[in-house]
């Protein structure tokens, strides 16, 4: 009796291309050998979506209930398979695909679970593991370090090379031998059979961390790994005009995941110390300047100790509180570490709280004159 292909994909027999494949997408992931599925029920449903998804299939099984696929359609992928690249290979053995035609099957759905769940032996996963951790932290400067820039000298830990064997694993002058584990090849092939047949994974060898060789006398420091936590000190130099919360990368300073790893990178995320005086506004420096009434009336000349050292200002007559006096060039480096802004001093007018008699008097005279 000829199998009903719309009840296997649950879908009804007016179902578009577009509601085949979703229902066949849910259902493959759901019934996959390698999350658990039923594999019979696996493959009955791949069997139904071949037939679905192809015009010509679909409407001949419409009609008599089955598909007729004549020599053109049992073509096989062949006895010898083929390589992805990375190492993962595909044997079909020599009935090929279960003895379907190769090229009608939709390979992303298979690819997309093996992947998903391949972790560092997967797709992008041994990228990962070939390249050590990034190490992240936080450096506090002062206000004037994030205007003029500073050298600083940091220390963290981190998962670095072994000093003592220099990465090898063994005592300094220890013979190597080959590794038994890989037997020199440096590394080691996993298999795992599926519906389209033997899909084969070649990864590093966890042994010798894929130099095919390992020492005959095991370093003391690092019982042979060839890595170990130690202690880093470096001199850093933070450039002028930094910010708050901007990041340093230094490549090439995180963690090792193994001797002959690429090292990760080290961020350093900067975080500016608040001064007393002085605040940042984009490329500016803002200071707030109190002055006394006569000065504000009558100007005057001051001297005011900046980032930059002692400067002369001069207060304009007639001088109102919250007027801005623009320095140009003393301000903050822009990002690009060439060109200043401004020093903005905005002005504080001060009233006094006490007065003596005469200056009562005399300011008395100043409002009959309408001041």
């Amino acid at each position: 009796m000829a199998k009903d292909y719309y009840k296997v994909l649950g879908v009804p027999r007016n179902a578009t291309k577009e509601e085949i494949k979703k229902s066949y997408r849910m259902l493959a992931h759901k019934f996959h050998p390698d999350k658990g599925g039923n594999e019979a029920q696996f493959k009955e449903i791949n069997e139904a979506y071949q037939v679905l998804s192809d015009e010509k299939k679909r409407a001949q099984y419409d009609q008599f209930g089955q598909v007729f696929e004549g020599a053109a359609g049992q073509q096989h992928a062949g006895a010898g398979g083929f390589e992805w690249p990375g190492g993962i290979k595909f044997d079909f053995g020599e009935g090929g695909a279960g003895g379907r035609n190769f090229a009608d099957f939709d390979l992303s759905d298979l690819f997309e679970d093996f992947f998903s769940g391949a972790g560092a032996g997967g797709r992008g996963g041994r990228a990962r593991e070939r390249k050590g951790k990034d190490i992240q932290m936080e450096l506090e400067i002062s206000f004037q370090e994030s205007i003029f820039g500073a050298k600083k000298e940091i220390e963290f830990s981190k998962i670095g090379k072994c000093v003592h064997c220099g990465g090898t694993g063994g005592e300094p002058g220890a013979k190597m031998k080959t590794c038994p584990a890989c037997q020199g090849k440096g590394n080691i092939q996993k298999t795992q059979r599926t519906f389209l047949g033997a899909f084969t994974q070649v990864a590093t060898c966890p042994d010798c961390f894929g130099s095919g060789k390992k020492p005959e006398e095991v370093c003391r420091q690092c019982r042979g790994r060839g890595i170990k936590e130690m202690r880093e000190r470096l001199e850093i130099y933070v450039p002028k005009g930094i910010r708050d919360g901007e990041v340093l990368k230094l490549t090439g300073k995180g963690e090792v995941s193994f001797a002959g790893s690429v090292p990760g990178d080290l961020f350093i995320k900067i975080r500016v110390l608040p001064h007393p005086v002085f605040r940042r506004q984009g490329d500016d420096i803002v200071m707030r300047l109190p002055i006394k009434l006569s000065q504000a009336i009558l100007g005057d000349t001051m001297t005011l100790d900046t980032l930059d050292g002692t400067l002369k200002i001069k207060i304009p007559e007639g001088t109102q509180s919250g007027d801005v006096l623009k320095v140009r060039g003393k301000g903050a480096y822009a990002v690009s570490g060439y060109g200043r802004g401004d020093l903005l001093i905005e002005t504080n007018v001060e009233i006094p709280k006490k007065l003596s008699r005469k200056t009562k008097e005399t300011v008395e005279e100043l409002k009959k004159e309408g001041f």
